[in-house]
């Protein structure tokens, strides 16, 4: 356990960095100090109290990127209460599933959100408020919230009659034993895992930042761009958390984060720190890098090996410079980045690092500074926080499942003891469900996953085995998959050809049955999670002796079959 404790971090930097800039939406350029996100934090604590909120209730956040989302998020953190962020592209039914599920008490959303909801199917729920407004969207019949929120300043007023100050942040105590995030990995109601955030694995991952870069490099955080979901731990720690800690001011994209976009942002907010997903790295070299390389001139320079290397060092000095010219470090996680995109950067000199995680270690196992950083590696556990080991079926192979503990580990899945004793081992160790090796210097390389998982464009969790579930239920489905193939998901069918018989269908009845089911498919799925095809297949997929598809042989056909 660690001795820094997730609250009192915050309280101290808060105080800390009184004057300096903290929110800052991209999109309307609002911004606001430390001392106005203590502001918005005490009033929000003020609200919590006298709906009697106690620590430990838990509290949903669903919206788009914003300074009120951060400022919300973490005034539910300070508060000693537990987040439930929820990602804003979920479908209403998987939204109210989590709250229902999480038994949240209070719910702040985006207003266009709510409207798709049913109230009446939010049982738990005691108010509901605007983050664009702040207005109380809803209460239940004979409700107090709305009273409350009109009271808030009257509150404030007496609370702190000789004005707000540093000296008035003092938030309460919390052990880091306790749970301080709910995270969702999932909305489907039959494959729902609500991660265990402890207070701990928050303090794990915001102390290993700012070490690695206050302490061991002597860099002094100023500045990140905020491109992915904040609903994701991998941002919500290294884009909110760790920045907040450090008195660096935090700017909200709050726009699909396309290369131009990116790059034109990077150059107004010039971040010390960017964290980006693959697909994101891979989008810039494709429409900004590759349309110049292939260029008939420069692809020939390009095979003079001394000319080469100054090619790709102008590149390198140009991409950097497009990104503001100021960042330490480009983290790289949450997939796996394409290997020529990853070589072709790593040439160009541009300070990047792929790190690895998993949203049950909030996020991060194992990362390595650019300078340090072995390609096609994720670099090492983190040192005094982390421990990674390689379980393997057959003692010869040096590859087996990639299993961790320490700091940043969750409790468990939220009501589902089954899957949290699934997920560790008899001696506590969490298995990732990844396949990799460790090299003698510590580098941990992933040689495939076992998880099906995959990224959605803008960083979104995507599975599967969710969408699976959804199509099965449909017409003539007997067996199914769902699989990512060109940055597209394809479904791919083996109709129940029996039942078709008795119901005197042909082919072409079997087909349009199929094109009316991915209709049905995609108006239940959020828009990142859209089926691009169906296709159908004549023969049963490989099965396993349990009858599960075997994942791996189906993907590895249908890649060689389009190719």
């Amino acid at each position: 356990m660690l001795k820094e404790n997730y609250i009192k971090i915050f309280e101290e930097s808060f105080k800390a960095n009184w004057d300096k800039p903290a929110l800052h939406d991209y999109i309307g350029g609002h911004e606001s100090t430390y001392e106005q996100l203590a502001l918005s934090i005490a009033r929000h604590h003020i609200l919590f109290k006298n709906m009697g909120i106690a620590q430990g209730d838990r509290i949903a956040l669903c919206g788009k990127n914003s300074s009120r989302w951060a400022a919300t998020y973490m005034s539910v953190l300070t508060y000693g209460a537990v987040i439930v962020p929820i990602l804003d592209e979920f479908t209403p039914t998987d939204i109210t599933h989590i709250l229902n599920h999480s038994e949240s008490r209070l719910f702040f959303c985006d207003e266009e959100i709510f409207k798709k909801l049913n109230s009446n199917d939010l049982p738990s729920i005691e108010g509901v408020l605007s983050l664009e407004s702040r207005w109380a969207l809803w209460q239940p019949e004979g409700g107090k919230f709305k009273r409350v929120i009109a009271s808030i300043n009257a509150h404030f007023r007496r609370k702190y009659p000789d004005g707000f100050t540093p000296d008035c942040v003092r938030y309460p105590e919390r052990g880091n034993d306790q749970i301080a995030a709910i995270s969702y990995t999932s909305g489907t109601t039959s494959l729902t895992k609500g991660v265990m955030i402890s207070g701990n694995a928050l303090a794990g991952n915001i102390m290993f930042g700012i070490n690695n870069y206050e302490r061991v490099l002597g860099k002094k955080l100023k500045a990140t761009l905020c491109v992915l979901p904040l609903s994701h731990t991998y941002a919500t720690a290294f884009n909110l958390l760790v920045q907040l800690a450090s008195g660096a001011k935090v700017t909200m994209l709050g726009r699909i984060p396309s290369p131009n976009i990116v790059i034109e942002a990077c150059k107004q907010v010039k971040p010390t720190i960017l964290c980006f997903v693959p697909l994101v790295m891979e989008k810039i070299y494709k429409m900004k890098i590759q349309p110049i390389i292939e260029k008939p001139h420069i692809a020939f320079l390009l095979k003079v090996p001394v000319v080469r290397d100054l090619i790709y060092k102008s590149i390198g000095r140009k991409l950097y410079k497009s990104f503001g010219g100021t960042a330490y470090d480009i983290i790289i996680g949450g997939a796996a980045i394409n290997p020529d995109v990853e070589q072709f950067y790593y040439r160009t000199g541009l300070p990047f690092t792929v790190g690895y995680g998993m949203t049950e270690c909030a996020p991060l196992i194992s990362y390595a500074y650019h300078e340090s950083f072995v390609p096609t590696s994720v670099g090492r556990a983190l040192p005094g926080f982390m421990e990674v080991r390689i379980s393997r079926e057959n003692p010869d192979d040096p590859t087996g499942e990639i299993q961790v503990r320490g700091e940043n580990v969750m409790l468990g899945y939220y009501k589902n003891e089954e899957a949290t004793q699934k997920t560790f081992t008899e001696d506590g160790w969490l298995r990732t469900g990844d396949l990799g090796y460790i090299d003698e210097n510590g580098n941990i390389f992933i040689k495939g996953r076992s998880k099906t998982m995959v990224l959605g464009s803008n960083g979104e969790n995507i599975y599967p085995e969710a969408i699976e579930s959804k199509l099965g239920n449909l017409p003539l489905v007997s067996d199914c998959i769902v699989l990512q193939y060109k940055k597209r998901l394809v479904a791919l069918v083996y109709p129940d050809y029996a039942m078709a018989e008795s119901m005197g269908l042909d082919e072409n009845k079997i087909k349009q049955v199929m094109e009316d089911n991915l209709k049905t498919l995609n108006s239940t799925l959020a828009r990142y999670e859209y089926v691009s095809s169906l296709e159908i297949v004549k023969e049963q997929f490989p099965m396993t002796p349990k009858r599960t598809i075997k994942r791996y042989i189906v993907e590895q056909q249908y890649a060689d079959s389009h190719k």
